[in-house]
């Protein structure tokens, strides 16, 4: 794929072949490129009041001399973020065990929106606090009174650390937050269960690794084991899976680069190249935007989940093969997508077009515009449309602003090493 944005009329020679052979798989792809494709046109090609009425939504810019530019409507997904952290509608009372996600989801994508609500800074720790689990080995719960759990912990300490005062900071017990996590050791292994009893694969061990670096307690008994187990999980496909001899998902591959990004070990991954061709081919030729696995759709949520891998590798790849070789995503095609394709015009963003707007893709899709964006943070931003589309630097590891990880990590470092009790 060519570094130069692809124009509209060679965007044809991408399209999904089916070669004769049509499956289930290959009439979704079809289906999938052509709910597309009816975002990827010139713009100049539309009667005059359609690009007054794009105007007026703020999807375009006001400048028509451009034939494409498309806008990041902020304002409308300000909007749409901030009447969830007032009301949500019963619907969601199925996400009940998933309140820290929701916060956690709202917040960043504000955050990167350059529209963090510092004034409900004091009402989201008064809902977490309650949240952790002091009845069996602690952990915040997905709500008051529900079991520790490392996927609603990691979403509850990164939330806090996003907010980065003091008083939010200072919100986790280290030393209770630290028999935690030794709690869900798996020493057959090396790496963590995610409850009492609960599975072990990549994504738990990430959510460990991730948040014991952030608040300064990663000590080398929870690092034991933790760099071969998540080598293991390698497929032969280059990608990782969430377990040994598990499919390539990306999802799992961003939990197992970041924890090794994290460990100091992304050197030590077994077959780089293979890793880089798998991701490579992740990154959807017509669509721009990133699927999950081999054979699947497009979905805005692996803006992030795919595309902040190669930041978290640059630097080796830098080492292995030289300053010449290109950052290993299309930025450009990429922010294309979510700005054309992931857009709800009332605000949030979306999988794909003909899917609802919801918070989850909201966060995942900005968080990838942000990656898109800054690559590894080398040089200057690369922003796609208008220049206003620029969002705030996510960090590719944490997934929080990249100056409120770099604090709380600062600020508990300022502590002195830490000592377990």
């Amino acid at each position: 794929m060519s570094s130069e944005t692809l124009e509209f009329a060679a965007m044809e020679r991408y399209r999904f072949r089916n070669d004769g052979l049509e499956t289930r798989t290959s009439a979704d792809q079809e289906e999938c490129e052509a709910s597309c494709s009816l975002f990827y046109f010139p713009l100049l090609e539309l009667p005059l009041d359609q690009q007054l009425q794009l105007q007026q939504l703020s999807f375009i810019n006001t400048n028509l001399e451009a034939c494409f530019n498309p806008l990041l409507m902020r304002e409308n997904h300000i909007a749409y973020l901030k009447r969830g952290l007032t009301r949500l509608s019963s619907g969601f009372v199925a996400l009940d065990a998933s309140r820290p996600w929701i916060i956690y989801w709202i917040l960043h994508a504000l955050e990167l929106l350059d529209a963090l609500p510092v004034e409900e800074t004091e009402r989201v720790i008064r809902t977490l606090k309650p949240c952790w689990n002091n009845d069996h080995d602690g952990g915040f719960g997905g709500g008051p009174k529900q079991l520790g759990h490392t996927a609603t912990n990691y979403a509850s300490c990164l939330t806090l650390a996003l907010l980065g005062t003091p008083e939010a900071l200072e919100t986790v017990d280290r030393q209770a937050l630290y028999r935690f996590f030794l709690s869900r050791k798996h020493a057959a292994t090396g790496a963590f269960t995610a409850h009492d009893g609960g599975e072990v694969d990549v994504r738990v061990t990430y959510c460990v690794v991730s948040i014991a670096n952030l608040y300064g307690i990663l000590t080398d008994e929870l690092k034991a084991g933790v760099v071969d187990y998540v080598l293991s999980c390698q497929t032969y496909e280059g990608g990782f899976g969430g377990e040994p001899d598990n499919e390539a998902h990306g999802g799992y591959a961003f939990c197992s680069v970041a924890a090794l990004y994290i460990l100091e070990a992304v050197g030590q991954i077994r077959d780089l190249p293979g890793l880089l061709h798998w991701l490579a081919n992740r990154q959807m030729p017509f669509e721009g935007g990133y699927q999950g696995r081999t054979n699947k759709l497009v979905d805005g949520c692996y803006s992030f989940w795919q595309g902040a891998v190669p930041a978290l590798l640059a630097d080796v790849v830098r080492e292995r093969y030289g300053d010449d070789v290109p950052y290993q995503c299309h930025q450009e095609q990429l922010q294309k997508y979510i700005l054309l394709c992931g857009q709800e015009i009332s605000g949030g963003l979306r999988d794909k077009p003909g899917k609802p707007r919801d918070h989850y893709h909201s966060c995942y899709c900005l968080s990838g515009l942000s990656v898109a964006q800054h690559g590894d943070g080398k040089g200057e931003p690369v922003v796609f449309g208008d220049a206003s589309n620029l969002v705030a630097r996510t960090h590719p590891a944490y997934n929080i602003g990249y100056d409120k990880a770099m604090k709380a990590i600062a600020y508990f470092k300022a502590k002195g090493p830490f000592e377990p009790e």
